[in-house]
């Protein structure tokens, strides 16, 4: 098969590239050219650079490509195309293992170039034209003195950039030093931070952040604008210490850190004297032989500019070790050059600069020029001839070249451009056709793309501060962390909101408040009116309460005690505190019968707050953190709580029963519970019961048989949330049973906003624009919608008419008197409630506890009416406390001689005179798929009165261990 050209090309290249990984060896600017004069034959030539071009492009070597350009100045077409080589990204097929190419020292040329052009054209250049190839405009017959001092002036006004920043990046680019980890000071200003958070208060933290802030930022600016110190960076060095400017320069080559004023003062010195060569370049008046040496010098400058670049970004011995990253050169294609298009000046200057240099860059050149031009370019005033090369023979083109090149070099060989690899392709090769398709340069990556300077300062952090590394770490994981034996109870979880949030049991010093002025749920627990008086009732109030009782029990002599753990919902996102108000409520409940029962019980009673996040999201997780304490700590009891139904509850109280704890529910109504659970005892009714209760109601209302349609409207489900589903199902059984008939034929959903609001919109308009307006909305869904609900029910004309809303318990933490939630004008509200502490707890003491513990003292006649008490939050969890430790009294168990009989001894418990009634778990069977007996459950109605004020009234009820059916429900 005969070789074509493109295969001999490409098979040079690879080679060339092989060489570089290998062993770095010099990269030569490779001309090719046909061997005859012959158009169509350069044509070829240029097929044959765009075709190795082409595969290159699915390949990850870096490459850039000249554009022809067959107008203007030759000298601006070069300097052209070397500023269009040193900005922006290099192509390749995929993203880069390393940083791309950066460019200082051509920027800071750049900078002058700009500065030129705007004093010679009295306005910046636009971005993708070409300059005129001489001004002729007023600048032109300015002084020469004046324009070089007018460049400077305007260099100055740049803050040597190449062109004038932008008002909305300033910021980005002085805090970029602070915050950005990839560089040597962010890495150590977060770290630092980091490790404050473990261990510093939020406003340590915050005054270190704003003093970085401050004094990086200041240093930013100072060395962007302030002219002196601008020897800091890369350019500014090189540019006061190459020897391209100190050789015909007035200043010798200085620099040092130390000495700002003089390094300056050599940087100037050489921007004044480049400033006026480029000037010389471009004015029509200067002297042609003084005008081409200055081209000559701008574009050796230039090109200097270029490959010192690339020659840093592949040096060697670097701490982010970069040469071994990049182990391929980056190649420019030229599929044209010309005289025209200045790109044969390019590449002369490319070898002349090297020639002059002793420093070896990484740049390969592959260009394609005419036979017509080659004579004339290589030769032309040079007496010996320059050596070409022919592809195929037994020796390859670049051993010649490159035994031969430090021979080359030498002024007194006569050698013209020593540096250019000349190939010379015959017509047979250019016309053999397509008989090879070529492939790209196969790039192997190199390991050391691991490598970087946070690796370098991540050692350096390891080395010098090891230990508060580690803790930081730790934290990340751990609310408690520390060095050796951080907490395991307790860990760091982010829920889907972006929440982060401590999950799990507040042993050791974890507290889910924070640092007491972070996580809140309310100053002080709401109450009806101004006038009653009590402290600040925070969950941190409640946490340092319980924590200082847990501590005054374990001091008593021979002291027996068992654990309660309290299992709830105790934080949340910013904003949506009231979503955990009835855990907080339930916690000071379990703190009050702490208290009561330490008091007088030779059984002490020791409890830890377990916290399972936002609507109990991480259920799971908190369960799992209980049960490896309950391993630990034999004097734990059971679960006072879990009153949130949730898709895991079925899980989490499995997990709870395999490490045989009890699980005393407060509010959890979830039907199935009981029946699948020996360890579960729920004081709450469930939501098959609820709906039963509210079936009296839709009796009661007597609505004629045509009229009678109800619309169910239900939260669209979601992994975490099973109550709602629940709800629908029961109530949408209760209202067909009545002989309602859906609208819709099922529940019908709704989601929620972005920020957690319900959206009615289109279930509304199933339900009241229909052609059968319901008489009863049943909503099965949670308090925190029912406030938007009536609202929407009073701006909607289609609902305007007489509305019966029913409901379940999760609405007693609705706030109808304080204003909190609304009532629609047309609708009557009747929802359950699983206690009412108003009816129920007048013989019980925990009115009398709250005023001597928590100092709540609640103004009115019956105390029990108060917000603090009356949605029934509080008294369920003071009931299920006190049962539970009924329960570790009479299976006679304590810390010394474990809890093993708890549940089957919860069976045997009854307690009576308690807030919610009488608690007697005696006929609770295990495992049984019938309703639980003994439920409080009451009905309340909700409506306006004649001036538009919410009324809330009782119309039925009964108390905890009652049995008998409920009497007196009159809607």
């Amino acid at each position: 098969m005969r070789t074509t050209a493109k295969y001999e090309v490409d098979a040079l290249v690879q080679d060339l590239v092989a060489q570089f990984s290998a062993a770095r060896l010099p990269m030569p600017v490779v001309v090719l050219s046909a061997q005859e004069d012959d158009p169509e034959l350069d044509a070829e030539v240029r097929a044959v650079v765009r075709a190795v071009q082409e595969a290159q492009e699915g390949g990850d070597l870096p490459h850039r490509s000249v554009p022809h350009v067959s107008d203007g100045d030759p000298h601006q077409n070069a300097i052209a195309v070397l500023d269009g080589l040193a900005r922006g990204p290099w192509a390749r097929r995929g993203p880069s293992w390393y940083r791309g190419y950066p460019a200082p020292r051509s920027r800071l040329v750049a900078a002058i170039e700009a500065a030129t052009r705007h004093v010679l054209d009295g306005s910046p250049l636009p971005a993708g034209s070409e300059p005129p190839a001489a001004p002729t405009g007023p600048a032109a017959a300015r002084p020469f003195e004046e324009l070089v001092e007018a460049v400077l002036a305007r260099l100055r006004d740049l803050h040597w950039r190449p062109e004038p920043r932008t008002a909305g990046g300033e910021w980005q680019r002085l805090l970029s030093p602070v915050l950005n980890s990839t560089t040597l000071i962010g890495a150590f200003v977060l770290a630092a931070l980091t490790s404050l958070l473990t261990q510093a208060s939020w406003q340590l933290v915050a005054g270190v952040l704003l003093a970085a802030v401050v004094v990086l930022g200041t240093t930013g600016w100072v060395r962007r604008n302030t002219a002196p110190l601008s020897w800091l960076g890369p350019a500014s060095r090189w540019f006061a210490t190459t020897t391209f400017l100190a050789a015909s320069g007035r200043q010798a080559a200085a620099w040092s850190l130390w000495r700002p004023r003089m390094s300056w003062d050599v940087t100037q010195a050489r921007a004044r004297e480049v400033t006026g060569e480029i000037l010389k370049a471009q004015l029509a008046d200067t002297p042609p032989a003084e005008r081409d040496r200055a081209q000559q010098f701008h574009l050796q400058l230039r090109t200097l500019a270029l490959l010192e670049d690339l020659r840093r970004a592949h040096r060697s011995w670097t701490p982010d070790a970069r040469a071994r990253k990049r182990r391929v050169p980056p190649v420019v294609f030229v599929p044209r050059a010309d005289a025209a298009s200045g790109a044969l000046r390019v590449l002369g200057a490319i070898s002349d600069v090297r020639s002059r240099r002793s420093e070896q860059d990484p740049l390969l050149v592959l260009a394609a020029v005419a036979h017509a031009d080659v004579a004339a370019w290589l030769e032309d005033d040079h007496p010996a001839p320059v050596g070409v090369h022919t592809l195929g023979a037994r020796r390859g083109p670049y051993e010649d070249w490159v035994s031969d090149l430090r021979v080359r070099q030498a002024p007194s060989r006569g050698r013209a451009l020593a540096w250019t690899l000349p190939v010379r392709l015959t017509r047979l090769q250019l016309q053999a056709g397509e008989t090879t398709r070529l492939a790209p340069v196969p790039v192997r990556r190199s390991w050391w793309f691991l490598w970087s300077r946070w690796s370098v300062l991540l050692a350096l952090v390891l080395v010098a501060a090891g230990a508060g590394l580690r803790v930081q770490q730790l934290s990340e994981r751990y609310c408690e962390a520390r060095l050796v034996g951080s907490n395991p109870d307790a860990v760091w979880r982010t829920d889907p909101g972006g929440t982060r949030e401590c999950i799990g049991v507040d042993t050791g010093s974890v507290t889910f408040a924070g640092d007491g002025s972070g996580i809140r749920l309310s100053g002080e627990l709401p109450g009806a009116g101004a006038d009653r008086t009590g402290a600040d009732i925070g969950l941190r109030t409640l946490e340092d309460a319980i924590r200082r009782e847990n501590d005054r029990v374990a001091a008593l002599p021979n002291v027996r005690y068992v654990t309660v753990v309290y299992a709830g919902s105790l934080t949340t996102a910013a904003g949506q505190d009231g979503r955990a108000l009835n855990s907080l409520k339930e916690l000071a409940g379990v703190h009050l019968a702490q208290v009561r029962n330490n008091a007088g019980d030779p059984l002490k009673i020791k409890v830890l707050v377990a916290n399972g996040g936002q609507d109990m999201y991480f259920q799971t997780e908190m369960v799992h953190r209980i049960v490896d304490l309950a391993a630990r700590d034999r004097s734990i009891a059971g679960v006072v709580g879990l009153g949130r139904d949730t898709s895991d509850s079925d899980t989490a109280l499995t997990l709870l029963q395999q490490a045989g704890l009890a699980v005393v529910s407060t509010t959890n109504s979830a039907s199935y519970l009981a029946g699948g659970h020996v360890n579960y005892f729920g004081l709450a009714a469930t939501d098959q019961e609820e709906a039963a209760a509210l079936r009296l109601i839709v009796d009661g209302l007597a609505t004629p048989p045509p009229d009678r349609w109800a619309a169910v409207l239900t939260r669209t489900p979601t992994p975490d949330d099973r109550y709602s589903p629940e709800h629908a199902k029961y109530g949408s059984a209760m209202l067909t049973d009545a002989g309602y008939r859906l609208i819709g034929d099922r529940p019908l959903e709704y989601g929620l906003t972005p920020n957690g609001d319900p959206d009615y919109e289109a279930a509304l308009a199933t339900a009241c624009h229909g052609n059968h307006p319901p008489a009863v909305l049943y909503l099965a869904g949670r308090a925190d919608d029912v406030d938007q609900l009536m609202h929407r029910l009073a701006s909607d004309k289609g609902c305007a008419r007489p509305l019966a809303v029913l409901t379940g318990d999760d609405l007693t933490k609705a706030q109808f008197r304080t204003g909190g939630t609304a009532v629609a004008p047309q609708a009557t509200l009747y929802y359950t409630a699983l206690s009412d502490p108003a009816t129920t707890a007048r013989g019980s003491d925990l009115a009398e506890t709250a005023a001597s513990v928590l100092h709540l003292v609640p103004a009115g006649a019956n105390p029990y009416e108060d917000d603090v008490f009356s949605d029934g939050s509080l008294a369920l969890a003071y009931d299920a406390t006190a049962a539970l430790q009924a329960g570790a009294a009479k299976a006679g168990a304590s810390q010394l001689t474990g809890t093993g009989s708890v549940m089957a001894a919860l069976r045997a418990v009854q307690l009576n005179n308690r807030p919610t009634g009488t608690v007697d778990f005696r006929e609770v069977g295990p495992l049984a798929t019938e309703p639980q007996p003994g439920h409080g459950l009451h009905i309340i109605r909700v409506r306006r009165d004649a001036q538009g004020a919410p009324v809330t009234d009782h119309l039925c009820g009964r108390p905890a261990g009652e049995t008998a059916p409920l009497t007196g429900c009159a809607p």
